[in-house]
């Protein structure tokens, strides 16, 4: 019997997204992931434990945090709010800077469809839908499971973007209602994968091709970091590993950005936070045109 529940951890929702698929989507991001790369612009999404978020540069140091807290904590002054922190969100709601808030809340599906159902217009006419997103959203597939089932009898079109680290038998009920998939290749190594996301990639790999051969339209996505992935060897590794396992899968490269670094200051793990060089676009339409020369299309939706 197949596994559902009405409610799930949401670390957000970004509506009107134009990069994350076809048209207008809302593109619903659910926490916990098994991976933790250096580069990830999401460290929130590494438990689907709710946390305490504070954004220092907005406090202006009026302590009402502090009077609201039920376990006499001071939120503005923890180095790191999560060591003790429950996440009540006492302190959220008497912030009148808005310098705290709680990261990974619990939803219902019924709330979230509601939120959703009133953006189907925009994406009836724009040929968008609804794409989930993460940390790795099939860690939550008793939730996705319930709420694809509500957008399938809404006509909502839904996509997918996974790492592709999850047991694909407790999922693959779930893969034939997405209308696209994309799906994350970080390094052909696998003890280079480890090195950089904690994980070797041998499980990524094969549920790529288990994946593939559902028929799902497939786009591979490569965050591309020059210190990690963007040599020439590593880039004719993959788009040989396309051509042979996912021959009609198109290719992403996503070039690595330092927009996450506010997260972990907000979340009091400033000193995980690892920088890495951005590829110039020459680095890019170099590696684009490797692929382009196993024949692999080429794709961009930023």
């Amino acid at each position: 019997m197949e596994e559902c529940s009405n409610t799930g951890i949401v670390i957000q929702m970004q509506d009107y997204s134009i990069h994350d698929g076809d048209g207008v989507r809302t593109t619903i991001f659910l926490a916990g992931c098994k991976l933790r790369c250096q580069w990830c612009a999401n460290p929130e999404s590494w438990t689907t434990k709710s946390k305490l978020v504070f954004y220092r540069h907005k406090c202006i140091g009026c302590m009402k945090c502090a009077t609201a807290c039920p376990i006499d904590l001071i939120p503005c002054k923890m180095e790191r709010p999560n060591d003790t922190c429950t996440a009540c969100g006492k302190c959220v709601e008497v912030c009148t800077q808005k310098a705290l808030d709680i990261a990974c809340t619990e939803k219902s599906a019924s709330a979230l469809v509601k939120k959703i159902e009133r953006d189907a217009l925009f994406f009836r006419y724009s040929g968008g839908g609804v794409t989930f997103s993460g940390g790795e959203p099939f860690l939550q597939h008793k939730f996705m499971r319930v709420l694809l089932g509500k957008f399938e009898e809404l006509g909502i079109d839904s996509w997918v973007e996974t790492c592709g680290h999850f047991d694909f038998e407790t999922v693959q009920d779930l893969i034939p209602k997405f209308s696209h998939i994309f799906l994350d290749i970080k390094h052909m190594d696998s003890e280079k994968h480890k090195n950089f996301t904690g994980c070797g990639n041998e499980l990524i790999l094969e549920n790529a091709k288990k994946i593939y051969a559902t028929g799902v339209p497939m786009t591979i996505r490569i965050p591309t970091i020059v210190e990690v992935n963007l040599d020439d060897e590593n880039i004719e590794k993959t788009a040989q590993f396309i051509l042979k396992n996912l021959p009609t899968a198109n290719i992403e490269l996503l070039p690595y950005h330092a927009l996450g670094k506010a997260k972990y200051i907000s979340l009091g793990i400033e000193d995980k936070f690892i920088p890495f060089t951005t590829p110039t676009a020459a680095q890019i339409n170099h590696a684009y045109d490797i692929f382009k020369s196993y024949g692999i299309e080429i794709i961009e939706y930023r």
